[in-house]
C-alpha cells in the first residue's frame, strides 16, 4: 500500500506580454486562469511606437473579467477607453486615488485625441480623402470609468472567482501606485507596475515584495543609477539660480501626474530656504496638472509622515505665494510675452503636446531661458531630441533653434534605478523573473546584473507566452 502524500494537480496560469515588451509604453499582460481572464494595464504607446495604439487587440475585449490597473499614468491606462469601446465588460481593479486620477487622465487623452481628429480631418479633406476618427472620445473616457468599480485598499484580499485572489501593495512610484499580487491554481503572479525610487517625497516607500512563483518587474533605469534626491535638488537650484540669475525664464516640461506635484513640492522647500531669487514667479501652467494637484489634495493619508506634516498646514507646497495657476488660454499665452523671472511648469512632460510647446516654441532660441527636463523622455519624442542634443527642432510646425541652457535632472525620476531594482527582485525570491517596460539596454543591464546574483530572468517579447 502506497502512503505516500497524493500529488496534487494545478491547472498553469498563463501570462502574455501584449504590451511594454522590450519597450517602455504601453503596458499590458494577459493572464487566464481557470477561474477568471485579467489584464494587468492596458496603456497606450507613447513617442516612436504610438503607431501601435490603433492596431487590433490581440485579445476579445468581451472576454476579459477584470482588468487590474497598477497605477493612472497614461502608459498604464490610456487605452481603457478602447477597451470598453470594444466590449469590455468586466471590472476595473484600483486604489481609490488611482480611480479618481485615472478619470483625469482619461478625460484629457479623449479631449487631446478628439482634437488631433479635428486636424487630421481638415488635412483630410484638402487631400479629398476620408476623416479618421479618434482613438477614442470623451463618451468612451467616461464609459470607462463605469467600469472602476473595485476601490481597493493596500493589504486587502479580494476573490474574483473561484480560487482566484488579488491583493495591491504600495509601489512608491505615484500615489495610489500598486504591486499586484495575484494568485490562482495554485501559484501567485507578481506584478510590480512601475517600482518607485526609496526617499521620495509626499509617497511611502514601496513595499516589501510578496512571495511569488513568477515575477513580472519593470526596468526603466536598469542600466544606471540615479543621483540622489538631495543632489538632484541642488542641481535643480543651480538651474534655477543660474537662469533666473541673468533675467531669464525656466521651463519646466513636466507629466500631469505626479512629477508636477513633486517639482511643486522641491519649488516650495525652496522658497521656504529663501533659496530662490527674489520676486521669482511660479505659475503652474496645466489645467490638467492643477486637476491633478487638486485630487492630490484629497488623499493626505495616502502621503508619507513628511507629506502629511506638509499639507496639514495653511501653507503647503501646492498652495504657497510665488505660485499661481493659469485659468485660460489667455493667461497661458500672455506668459510668451512676460519678461525673465519666471518658472513656468507646463505638460507634456516629453514635449509631446500640450501647452509646453507653445513656450518653447517662443524661448527655445533665447540664449537667457533655460529648460529643465525633469522625467523620462522616450525615443521619438521632441523632449528626447532636445536632451540628445539636436541644435534646431521642429515646434508647432516650425523649426526653432535650440540656444536655451538644456538641464536634465533625473534623480526625480519616480522609477527605482538598477541598484534599487536589483535589490528588490533579489528579496522576492521568485523562481522566475521577466523584465519589461524598458528599452532593450535597460532591460539587457538589468538581467546581467541579476543574473550575477544567482537569478533566472527572461526578457520576453511582444506575444510571447509562459506558464506557471
Amino acid at each position: 500500500m502506497d502512503l505516500a502524500a497524493p500529488q496534487l494537480y494545478h491547472n498553469p496560469m498563463r501570462i502574455t506580454f501584449w504590451g511594454a515588451a522590450r519597450t517602455v509604453t504601453g503596458s499590458c499582460h494577459l493572464v487566464e486562469t481557470s477561474g477568471a481572464t485579467l489584464l494587468l494595464d492596458c496603456g497606450m504607446f507613447q513617442g516612436h511606437e504610438e503607431g501601435r495604439n490603433r492596431e487590433p487587440f490581440p485579445f476579445s475585449a468581451e472576454e476579459i473579467d477584470y482588468l487590474i490597473l497598477t497605477h493612472a499614468h497614461l502608459d498604464h491606462c490610456g487605452m481603457i477607453p478602447r477597451l470598453v469601446r470594444e466590449g469590455f465588460k468586466g471590472r476595473v481593479i484600483s486604489t481609490p486615488p488611482t480611480a479618481d486620477i485615472a478619470r483625469l487622465i482619461l478625460l484629457d487623452a479623449a479631449h487631446l485625441q478628439e482634437e488631433e481628429a479635428e486636424r487630421e480631418a481638415r488635412k483630410a479633406v484638402r487631400r479629398g480623402e476620408p476623416p479618421p476618427a479618434p482613438l477614442f472620445d470623451v463618451g468612451d473616457a467616461l464609459a470607462a470609468m463605469d467600469h472602476f468599480s473595485l476601490r481597493v485598499g493596500y493589504g486587502e484580499e479580494v476573490e474574483l472567482g473561484p480560487g482566484v485572489k488579488v491583493k495591491l501593495h504600495d509601489a512608491g512610484h505615484i500615489l495610489g501606485s500598486a504591486i499586484v499580487e495575484l494568485s490562482a491554481d495554485g501559484h501567485t503572479l507578481v506584478y510590480t507596475g512601475d517600482l518607485g525610487s526609496w526617499g521620495r517625497p509626499i509617497v511611502q516607500d514601496p513595499s516589501l515584495p510578496p512571495k511569488g512563483d513568477l515575477l513580472i518587474s519593470e526596468g526603466t533605469y536598469g542600466d544606471r543609477p540615479h543621483r540622489s534626491f538631495q543632489e538632484s535638488v541642488d542641481e535643480f537650484r543651480e538651474a534655477l539660480t543660474t537662469v533666473l540669475g541673468r533675467g531669464g525664464t525656466v521651463l519646466i516640461p513636466s507629466f500631469a501626474l505626479e512629477r508636477t506635484q513633486e517639482v511643486l513640492y522641491v519649488l516650495y522647500l525652496l522658497w521656504k530656504e529663501h533659496d530662490l531669487p527674489c520676486g521669482t514667479h511660479i505659475v503652474l501652467d496645466s489645467p490638467l496638472g492643477s486637476a491633478i494637484t487638486r485630487a492630490f489634495a484629497r488623499y493626505p493619508d495616502w502621503f508619507d509622515e513628511e507629506g502629511q506634516r506638509l499639507f496639514s498646514g495653511e501653507e503647503n507646497p501646492f498652495r504657497f505665494p510665488p505660485l499661481s495657476v493659469t485659468r485660460s488660454v489667455e493667461e497661458s499665452k500672455r506668459l510668451n510675452h512676460a519678461g525673465g523671472g519666471y518658472v513656468i511648469i507646463a505638460g507634456s512632460g516629453m514635449c509631446t503636446g500640450g501647452r509646453i510647446l507653445h513656450h518653447l516654441r517662443h524661448r527655445l532660441w533665447r540664449k537667457e531661458d533655460g529648460v529643465v527636463f525633469v522625467g523620462y523622455q522616450a525615443r521619438g519624442t521632441l523632449g528626447r531630441a532636445i536632451v540628445d542634443g539636436a541644435k534646431r527642432v521642429r515646434v508647432l510646425g516650425e523649426e526653432v533653434a535650440v540656444k536655451a541652457d538644456i538641464w536634465t535632472i533625473n534623480g526625480f525620476s519616480a522609477h527605482a534605478d538598477q541598484e534599487e531594482l536589483a535589490h528588490w527582485i533579489a528579496q522576492a525570491h521568485a523562481p522566475r523573473t521577466f523584465l519589461v517596460h524598458g528599452e532593450d539596454h535597460a532591460l539587457s543591464a538589468l538581467a546581467q546584473r541579476l543574473t550575477r546574483q544567482g537569478l533566472r530572468v527572461d526578457i520576453p517579447d511582444v506575444g510571447e507566452k509562459v506558464e506557471i
